[in-house]
């Protein structure tokens, strides 16, 4: 089950970082989770033990499991240099499960840093342009 979350789970560097910052606050760009209380703000650690969760016997399955769809546009590069990469990502995630729809819209903000010839995750922060969180199962795992 979710063979993708670990190829994912390969382009995350080592202290890699998960954002969701609170919905409703200004500055969801830059807030600090030092001083605010995030949505989500988890490391490499936590996602890597997310991910064995969801792959034991014992992790939570959804019967039958939600649909989502990821609608991804408007990918801006912000900043370039020799070592990071900062971009930006409009997105609009469907889950449907029992004929009910529930929508997330925000944008995404990476950073990216140069891994040999490539990138990996350095930094990923979703900043949610909802107002309210309802019917939301564990929002880490599909945003």
């Amino acid at each position: 089950m979710f063979p993708r979350l670990r190829n994912w789970e390969a382009l995350l560097t080592d202290d890699a970082e998960y954002l969701v910052p609170p919905i409703g606050v200004p500055g969801g760009a830059t807030l600090s989770p030092a001083d605010t209380m995030f949505v989500i703000c988890d490391d490499r650690a936590q996602l890597t033990a997310c991910l064995d969760r969801l792959k034991s016997s014992k992790g939570f399955c959804e019967v039958p499991r939600s649909n989502l769809r990821h609608l991804i546009g408007n990918v801006r590069i912000l900043a370039d240099d020799d070592k990071a990469i900062t971009v930006s990502a409009n997105f609009w995630v469907y889950r449907i499960r029992r004929a009910e729809i529930i929508e997330f819209i925000g944008r995404y903000r990476y950073l990216l840093v140069k891994h040999g010839n490539s990138y990996k995750i350095k930094s990923k922060r979703v900043i949610l342009d909802i107002d309210v969180l309802r019917g939301q199962g564990s929002i880490s795992v599909i945003l």
